[in-house]
This record gives C-alpha cells, sequence and structure tokens, in this order.
C-alpha cells in the first residue's frame, strides 16, 4: 500500500513547483558602535533582479537594490529609530553577490532591533539570517515567514535563534523544496512493509548527514549546479525502477538510458553543459549496471537502502546550500549544523507521516483499481519533474 496514494500528494504538489528547490536567502553582518551600527547586506545578485520590476526603466541593478535597503531596513536601540547617515554604498562582488553598506546614528543605548523587509515582499519564503558583534559578543538571528524583526539584548545572549532556529530551518527547507520531497515519495513506491521503509530512510539520513556535514565544513565542495542536476537525476533514476517490474524491462531500460545518457553527455560536452564527463561516465555506468543486475533477478529491497544512502550524498550537498551562504561563527558551527540536521530529519518524518497516514484513509473507501491509476500518475509524474531538473539543471536551464 506504499505505493499508492501518491497520485494526489504528488501531482498537487509537485506541478505547480517545477522549478528549484532553492529558497529565496540573504545575510548581514552588523557591528555596533557607541554611536550606531554598521551594516552590511548580501543577496545573490540573480535574486535581486526582482527588484528592478519595482523600479523605472532603466535603473541599473546596484541602484534597485539600494533603493530597497533605503526602504527595506530599519534599526532601533534602546527604543528609539536610528538614522541612516547617507544612502547605502552598493557594489558587485566576484563571487556574485551584492553588498550593500550602511551606517546608522542612533541616540541612545540598550537593546537594538532590526527590521528587515528588502526581500520578503517578493518571495514569501525568504529567508534571512543576521549576525551583530558588540561589545556583549555575537548574537546571531534567522528571520523567515513573517518574522522581519531581530531583537539584540546588551548582554550578547543567544536568543531564540540558536539551536531552535536551525532546528526550524531545516524542517522548513526539506518541506519547502519539491525535489527533496519528491525523491522522499519515490523512496516510498519501491519499497513496501515497514521495515524496508526504516531502512531505506535510514540509508537516506546516513548519506546526506555525512555530505551536509562535509559541505559546510568546507572539506567538499562541488559546483552547485551539478548537484543540482543529480539530484533531479536521483528522482528520475528512483522513477524508472518504481515502473518497471519484468526482467527483460529492467534490461532494456540499463542499456536504453545509458544510451540516452551518452547522448546527452556528447551534447554537453559539445554544448557547454555544468556537468563534466566523469559525472557523465558515472551516470552511465550506474544505469547499465544497476537494471542489468536487477533484470537478472537482483532484489530491489536489498539494494534500495544503499541506493537511498548513495543518492542521500548527493541531497546533502543540496542542503548544505543555505547554510553555506550566511556568515555563521566558527564557534557556534556545530551546533547549528546539528541542529538544522535534525530538522531535516524531522521533516522527513513527517513526510514519510503524512503519506502513511493518507494511505490508511484511502484504503478504507478506495477502489483498488483507481489507487493503482494513482500509484501510475505518480510514478509519470516523479519521472517528468525528474527529467526536467535533471536536463535543465545539467545545461544550465
Amino acid at each position: 500500500m506504499i505505493r499508492l496514494l501518491l497520485s494526489l500528494v504528488l501531482l498537487a504538489g509537485l506541478t505547480g513547483t517545477a522549478y528549484a528547490h532553492e529558497r529565496s536567502r540573504s545575510n548581514s553582518a552588523w557591528t555596533e558602535t557607541e554611536t550606531g551600527l554598521t551594516g552590511r547586506i548580501y543577496l545573490d545578485a540573480r535574486q535581486a533582479t526582482l527588484f528592478l520590476s519595482l523600479s523605472d526603466e532603466g535603473t541599473t541593478l546596484e541602484s534597485a537594490y539600494q533603493q530597497r535597503l533605503v526602504d527595506g531596513l530599519r534599526v532601533a536601540r534602546g527604543d528609539m529609530a536610528c538614522t541612516l547617515d547617507a544612502p547605502p554604498s552598493v557594489r558587485l562582488r566576484v563571487d556574485g553577490r551584492l553588498e550593500g553598506q550602511a551606517n546608522w546614528i542612533c541616540g541612545a543605548q540598550g537593546q537594538v532591533d532590526i527590521g528587515v523587509q528588502v526581500f520578503s515582499p517578493l518571495s514569501a519564503n525568504h529567508v534571512h539570517f543576521i549576525r551583530l558583534e558588540s561589545a556583549g559578543g555575537v548574537q546571531e538571528r534567522i528571520l523567515s515567514r513573517g518574522q522581519t524583526t531581530a531583537s539584540f539584548g546588551e548582554d550578547g545572549h543567544a536568543g531564540p535563534a540558536g539551536w531552535t532556529g536551525f532546528l526550524i530551518l531545516g524542517f522548513e527547507h526539506i518541506l519547502g523544496g519539491p525535489d527533496h520531497v519528491a525523491f522522499v515519495l519515490g523512496l516510498m513506491l519501491i519499497v513496501s512493509g515497514w521495515r524496508r521503509l526504516a531502512l531505506v530512510t535510514l540509508g537516506f539520513t546516513l548519506g546526506h548527514s555525512v555530505t551536509l556535514a562535509l559541505a559546510v565544513l568546507g572539506w567538499v565542495s562541488p559546483p552547485g549546479a551539478a548537484v543540482e542536476s543529480l539530484i533531479g537525476f536521483s528522482i528520475l533514476f528512483i522513477a524508472a525502477e518504481a515502473a518497471l517490474s519484468k526482467s527483460a524491462e529492467f534490461r532494456r531500460m540499463g542499456w536504453g538510458g545509458g544510451a540516452v545518457l551518452l547522448a546527452l553527455a556528447s551534447i554537453s560536452v559539445f554544448a557547454g553543459g555544468l556537468l563534466a564527463w566523469p559525472v557523465w561516465l558515472g551516470l552511465i555506468v550506474l544505469t547499465i549496471f544497476y537494471f542489468h543486475w536487477l533484470g537478472q533477478g537482483g532484489q530491489m529491497e536489498f539494494a534500495a537502502p544503499m541506493l537511498s544512502g548513495g543518492f542521500g550524498l548527493v541531497h546533502g550537498v543540496g542542503f548544505a546550500g543555505i547554510l553555506l551562504e550566511i556568515d555563521i561563527s566558527d564557534d557556534r558551527l556545530l551546533p547549528s549544523l546539528i541542529s538544522f540536521n535534525a530538522g531535516v530529519e524531522l521533516g522527513q518524518l513527517a513526510i514519510v507521516a503524512a503519506v502513511l497516514s493518507g494511505l490508511a484513509i484511502l484504503r478504507l473507501f478506495t477502489p483498488q483499481r483507481v489507487l493503482f491509476w494513482g500509484q501510475s500518475a505518480v510514478i509519470a509524474g516523479l519521472a517528468g519533474v525528474g527529467t526536467f531538473w535533471f536536463i535543465g539543471r545539467a545545461f544550465g536551464a
């Protein structure tokens, strides 16, 4: 029955979110002085292009960002509003981010409140990470989902955006990422029974936990576009496995899939795709040998935990993206990483629990034929979005 419900879950949830799982995000670093505060606000230039829709024709990206900083930042200290001493300066960094810098003059001492509504009006799921350095120490906050103001006490207390903030961020990150959700649902299609489902889920957990930690600690740094493409491939691969049942079908999928990948690799070499040739070679070898092994009588349930763990290594780097873009202090890096990963695990469990609960309800009154059609529709949906994400991201679309 774990193979069933998904017509409603996937087709409603994924067809409307057929683009990348990335959430809009930004970060800022602030320094408190006796006279006020200095802030540096960073945003990917690609995300900042949204600001052009609010500006007059011919406005440069830097000017549009500058105006959003003026309109969207509010700073107060000791319950008194601070004032800008000059318009923010903006420059485009070599890493592709816009950096805005501004100084606020504050006439009072006490608690610092920083309001950030620069991005949230244009992106409901925007996440902003704030780091404040003052005489009391370093404090960090996370703003997301309608929370637009961060408050900092004079004692340097870490506050609610410490481990709980990263826990919530991890939970929201997986639930807000349709490609990660799609992969978890795909895993539920290729196994049956609680024990096998637990092993597959554990494999995915171990895999993404390892690379999440390695990427955040800076020990591995694969290109982000390549990782996003491979996440799409993992969904397509799982969907193909779920769609087949006969030995001859598995063997044909191995050779046919390998041939298609070889053609795409050739196009990538000449068209300047984002995946390196060793990656294409690895995908070709995996596809041919794995499906040939299944066609020779290999047990899908036996291989599923290892397969989910292997693809989990790819997804872990994708999870790390949001942490890599914010300036987490070294002393808070490990607890933040642990909290974020725990949030991801809770989100994963929430997905599994929601699907299983829905299945338990549907099996009470839904004919078996309808459930079979639903399974087929979900497999087709997974294959479609997986192909779209894999090829589109591999060629920079």
